[in-house]
């Protein structure tokens, strides 16, 4: 394998790509093919991306001047989305990016599936761009700038501009910032979530131990519960939505952010993961949402939750503990008059102490929550059967051939229909009534051929296939007596 005989000095949060870019243009190459095959032995499609791949390569070019985890963690974005996956996860990501196939990388990490992708663009800063040239004589990509959500200079606070390849083509052309036209990647409302949002995914970037360590505090839980949106540890769920959702008519106007700015669904999301890989826009833009700076990212040290069990740690009964003081303790708990075992004096010190006594206790007393109910139903029975009457009447008086009188036919003309099929308990009336109302088929029939005969003025000879004919009858539940009957008295 050749070592590469030179390799430009990396600069400040510089990207792989633009390392490649800067390598291409000292080697005078007259194609990337060219330049990709010196840097990492074949033709790579992922140097232009966030996720570059093929760096075991480029570390034994480099006569191993920087490793694979040095590449992954100086030149490319994995840090930032180290904190929201897993292990296994992240290890697979930096297995991938030192082999030659990036296949399902950004799957894997729920960049795909995010749809935020699909507005990814080479950006600059243009102060960047003019320091960059006088301090290190040249303009080069910085690597935040390329973040999902990143739309303002952390540094500056200016908006990024995009930058458009020549004649149709692609980052293969081997440009550096500002080498080619750019238009600003997001109009000025909405600015300030923007800077903030940028801030953080640079500190996110460049300390994501630091971001671990919020996500395991529940750092997010904290706010919430801060602001009042938390009740016996449940997120109160309409009162946060009547929060945010003013708060996201402030959104940045960029495409990124319109992608999460619509609805606040995506937010239990990130609150509630469930395995679910958290997009660091998604993360860092709820921060903003819930009124958090860069300062309180860095300043949060996690508490404990004295509503946890897991706060205390439980010891054995009577371990280095006095027997008298557990009678007393036992003894003013169980004379306390309040209702809830935990509202009751000395609940903490008997879970530490004398656990098995409390449970015992509480299996014995368990609090029961009384409800008060908010349907009258024996009301709701009484209205309900009134409503079948009328339905019933309204089904025998139909114009027409008679309808049967089924439990179906009642239902659908009836209010609290749902109620009544899924808690026929909660109306005894109402399901007797209908018990009687039901049409048999022998009834139905008899009322069929009575309206035949009115209808069609049958007279007392007419054979009784003709009557069950214009009846509609195909199989007959009445006696042919009955049929007589009826056409005799007609």
């Amino acid at each position: 394998m050749e070592r590469l005989h030179c390799f430009p000095q990396p600069f400040p949060d510089e990207s792989l790509y633009s390392l490649a870019v800067r390598y291409h243009r000292l080697s005078s190459n007259d194609s990337y093919r060219r330049t990709s095959q010196e840097l990492f032995g074949a033709y790579s499609r992922t140097c232009g991306s966030i996720l570059p791949c093929c760096l075991g390569a480029l570390s034994q070019r480099v006569a191993s001047a920087y490793s694979v985890d040095e590449l992954i963690d100086r030149f490319t974005l994995l840090p930032l989305y180290k904190p929201f996956v897993d292990d296994a996860k992240y290890g697979a990501a930096r297995i991938s990016m030192a082999g030659n196939s990036g296949t399902g990388l950004k799957m894997s990490l729920g960049i795909t599936a995010s749809g935020f992708l699909k507005h990814a663009s080479f950006r600059y800063c243009k102060r960047c761009v003019e320091e960059d040239i006088h301090a290190c004589g040249s303009a080069y990509w910085h690597r935040i700038h390329q973040a999902i959500g990143t739309c303002t200079c952390p540094h500056h606070r200016d908006v990024l501009r995009g930058m458009t390849f020549p004649d149709g083509t692609d980052w293969r052309c081997m440009l550096l910032p500002a080498e080619a036209l750019g238009s600003p990647v997001m109009q000025l409302p909405g600015k300030p979530a923007a800077d903030i949002v940028s801030e953080m995914q640079l500190w996110g970037l460049e300390h994501p131990t630091d971001v671990m360590n919020l996500l395991d505090g529940n750092f997010l839980r904290h706010r919430l519960d801060e602001m009042g949106f938390l009740k016996s540890g449940r997120i109160r769920e309409q009162a946060l939505r009547g929060f945010l959702t003013p708060r996201l008519l402030c959104s940045p106007r960029t495409q990124e952010f319109q992608e999460v700015s619509h609805s606040c669904d995506w937010v239990f999301g990130v609150l509630r993961p469930r395995g679910a890989v958290v997009q660091p826009i998604k993360f860092y833009f709820l921060c903003w949402l819930l009124e958090i700076d860069l300062e309180q990212l860095k300043s949060f040290r996690p508490q404990a939750d004295i509503r946890s069990a897991n706060t205390f740690k439980g010891k054995e009964t009577g371990s280095n503990v006095d027997a008298g003081e557990i009678d007393a303790r036992r003894a003013t708990f169980s004379s306390s008059s309040k209702i809830k075992c935990h509202d009751k004096p000395g609940y903490q010190w008997l879970y530490c102490h004398d656990r098995e006594w409390l449970a015992q206790y509480v299996s014995v007393h368990p609090f029961i929550r009384l409800r008060p109910g908010l349907v009258d139903w024996n009301a709701r029975d009484l209205e309900l059967a009134r409503d079948l009457l009328i339905a019933r009447d309204q089904i025998l008086s139909a114009q027409g051939k008679p309808q049967k009188v089924t439990r179906a036919a009642l239902d659908r003309a009836v209010a609290h229909r749902h109620d009544f099929l899924r808690m026929p308990d909660k109306f005894p009336i109402s399901t007797l009534l209908m018990s009687d109302m039901l049409d048999s088929d022998h009834d139905h029939q008899i009322r069929k051929i009575r309206w035949a005969v009115r209808h069609y003025l049958l007279p007392e000879r007419t054979a009784i296939s003709v009557v069950y004919r214009l009846a509609g009858i195909r199989l007959s539940h009445v006696a042919e007596e009955e049929v007589l009957n009826i056409l005799s008295s007609a």
